[in-house]
């Protein structure tokens, strides 16, 4: 990690063996060990890679770093290896394309068995795939089988491939974030305020002309950052400061208020992070932090944005794509360097954040908060096009890794930027000469910093999706282990603790101050009732129609007054108000129970509980209606004898899906609460035995 020596309890990498040199780029994979927290080497097919968790042994969290005052840096050596735990799981890795690399040597780390061609007699545990193809039902046929990507609706594009979906990279794009985000805002603006002022034209240009009026007479006239709403890696953005200067305005692109204040360390670089997060799954919502994520530097000192400097990107945006060409970008070898690289490791700034004065624990806090936020408001969306998705045959259980750029700013507040549905997994680098000239294709040569976050990362999620993380980790501290006992000390004698990369955020460290924000699962079951999930996701006017009739709304708002609001709401949405035929989605119908609640409850001065209000009055004719009702179950929180492990259900299986029996459930942490319960009596006769909860379904 790098030079610097304190009087530190724990060792993020423990000193050469005799006879070893420090870990570089030829160093021999196959004498790396896999440890702990402390340093993972994962070695498999001519690479190696080292996680380095920094953790504070004496802090109740799991999740908390390292603090550096009591961190000691040393170079990583080459470590002699153990046997791991070999596990009975099957991986189909045929589709990973970019992923394979890293997928593989996880898979191989663990003794999964891998079917790199595909597995044409049973399916496999876990598919993994690079994005959503269109044949995923024929290839995915088992509901037990897991699969790395949540389906969007079924709107695909032509590649090389063939055919695509869209899959979750439509949920992420900006346009489609920021309007998931101002949802959430309009019901708790106070929780939602680490989102940029955001627009999206055409539809929000008007919006977007009064802000700039107001703010003409301001001392610190604002700046805004222009992005295209299919962008990615930087392509397409500039920097305005009045409307005149956006370039095309017919186009679809996201208008953010530009954060003009950042952080900067010694070095005068803008740099911004990319924190990992996991959706194990959607019912019951479980979302994971990655312990270890990145830092991405600026190649030009910033300057805060003027008419003189507003064009120069390099010292504005800090995507990898954009700066990797630059002469002063720092590629490093090692992570003694990575201190000083373009590319750190986020532990590494935290460390450098905090001798600068940052109280890096509660930005570390503040960040799993906003990525929990964030992923609440894209629920809704992620719960209708898994249903639209599979509408006719019982689904896989989806998980998926994202990542989440947050940009802290001078007085260390983290904003979010942006959300990748699919974030880079290579582990590996070009370097270019400079020239421009130079067409010759180079080999990529490794990345150490890549390697530390991603191999830990996409192991420990192998792991989660089949429930063994627990078991891994465990097994490996286990007293009884000889090669855990010789791993569990450093050669100083220190005892190390072994905690998994993942971490659970939701619900289990803050559920209890962020499950209140579930509110839209019930207008999601309300939704449902009223789209044709067979061709659509959208819900025309005459569903809008039946709505008002089926939840008695029709003396609320008249059907004039609803085709109104609807041709507006459109508008906004689609950029026509003559839109019948396509329909509203989810957050267009939301608008429009926004309205109703308000013409419903004028008296009820909370929005959130004008929307639950009307919310629980529909839900109950909907019920007496006999609607589809197996789709309207509430959110449901459960919580054992401890006030642990919190379960938040939200929407149900498929009712026609078939249970699995017990004989073919894997563990008992993949068993449904109810056979759980009775697991604890058995295990467990002399604690009370507690009513048991109605059945519940395999997650999503």
């Amino acid at each position: 990690m790098g030079c610097l020596v304190s009087k530190c309890a724990v060792v993020p990498a423990a000193a050469p063996f005799p006879g070893h040199a420090p870990l570089g780029a030829a160093d021999d994979p196959s004498k790396m060990l896999g440890a702990s927290s402390t340093a993972e080497v994962t070695s498999c097919n001519d690479s190696a890679s080292v996680s380095i968790s920094l953790r504070d042994p004496k802090s109740p969290s799991n999740d908390v770093p390292l603090a550096p005052s009591r961190m000691r840096f040393l170079e990583t050596p080459s470590l002699q290896s153990v046997p791991v735990h070999s596990y009975d799981v099957s991986i189909d890795t045929s589709r990973a394309k970019s992923n394979v690399k890293v997928v593989s040597m996880c898979a191989r780390r663990l003794n999964m068995q891998e079917f790199p061609s595909g597995s044409n007699d049973k399916p496999c545990d876990i598919y993994w795939h690079n994005i959503v193809y269109q044949d995923l039902k024929n290839i995915v046929t088992s509901s037990t089988s897991r699969v790395n990507k949540f389906p969007s609706k079924r709107k695909h594009f032509r590649t090389a491939e063939g055919f695509l979906f869209a899959g979750m990279t439509e949920l992420s794009k900006k346009i489609a974030l920021t309007r998931a985000l101002q949802s959430m805002q309009r019901l708790f603006p106070n929780e939602y305020q680490f989102y940029p002022k955001s627009w999206f034209i055409p539809e929000q240009l008007s919006s977007f002309d009064r802000y700039c009026a107001s703010t003409v007479n301001s001392s610190k006239k604002p700046w805004f950052i222009v992005k295209p709403d299919d962008g990615a890696q930087g392509t397409g953005i500039y920097l305005i400061n009045k409307p005149e200067d956006l370039v095309d305005t017919s186009e679809r692109q996201l208008i953010q208020e530009y954060v003009a204040d950042p952080f900067l360390l010694s070095d005068g670089l803008k740099f911004d992070f990319r924190v990992y997060a996991v959706i194990k799954s959607i019912n019951p919502l479980s979302i994971y932090v990655a312990r270890e994520g990145m830092a991405r530097f600026c190649t030009e000192k910033y300057a805060a944005p003027t008419t003189s400097n507003f064009e120069n990107l390099y010292s504005h945006l800090t995507n990898y794509s954009l700066n990797k060409g630059h002469n002063s970008y720092v590629h490093t070898n090692s992570l003694k360097d990575q201190m000083k690289g373009s590319k750190r490791l986020l532990s590494t700034v935290f460390y450098q954040m905090d001798a600068k004065g940052v109280r890096t624990r509660r930005l570390w806090h503040d960040i799993k908060l906003i990525i929990i936020k964030t992923i609440i408001a894209m629920i809704p969306e992620i719960m209708i096009n898994y249903e639209h998705f599979f509408h006719d045959a019982p689904g896989p259980q989806c998980f998926q890794i994202m990542g989440f750029d947050i940009l802290v700013t001078s007085s260390g507040e983290p904003i979010l930027l942006e959300v990748n549905s699919a974030p880079s997994l290579t582990i590996e680098h070009v370097i270019p000469t400079g020239d421009p000239d130079d067409d010759e294709e180079h080999l990529p040569v490794r990345s150490i910093v890549d390697e530390v976050i991603k191999v830990p990362l996409v192991k420990d999620c192998l792991l989660l999706v089949m429930d063994l993380l627990d078991e891994e980790y465990s097994v490996r501290a286990s007293p009884d282990s000889t090669a855990s006992s010789k791993r569990s000390q450093d050669d100083s004698g220190v005892q190390r603790t072994r905690r998994p990369h993942l971490s659970e955020i939701f619900p289990g460290r803050y559920g209890h101050i962020s499950s209140h924000l579930l509110v839209l699962d019930r207008a999601v079951y309300i939704f449902l009732q009223f789209v044709n999930l067979k061709n659509s996701t959208t819900v025309t006017i005459s569903g809008c129609r039946s709505f008002l009739k089926k939840c008695n709304l029709t003396g609320v708002i008249s059907t004039e007054s609803l085709e109104k609001h609807f041709a507006q709401i459109s508008s906004f949405f689609a950029g026509t108000s003559d839109n019948y035929q396509a329909g509203l989605p989810f957050h267009g119908f939301l608008q429009l129970l926004f309205v109703i609640s308000d013409l419903k409850y004028p008296l009820v001065d909370h929005p959130p509980t004008r929307l639950q209000n009307l919310l629980m009055a529909c839900d109950l004719c909907l019920r007496r209606y006999g609607v589809r009702s197996s789709r309207l179950r509430r959110t449901e929180v459960e919580t054992d004898e401890n006030q642990n492990s919190t379960k938040i259900y939200l929407l149900p299986n498929r009712m026609r899906g078939a249970r699995r029996n017990p004989a073919q459930i894997r563990s008992r942490s993949e068993a449904p609460p109810i056979l759980q319960q009775r697991q604890n009596t058995m295990q467990a006769p002399a604690r009370p035995v507690k009513k048991p909860s109605p059945t519940r379904f395999p997650p999503v």
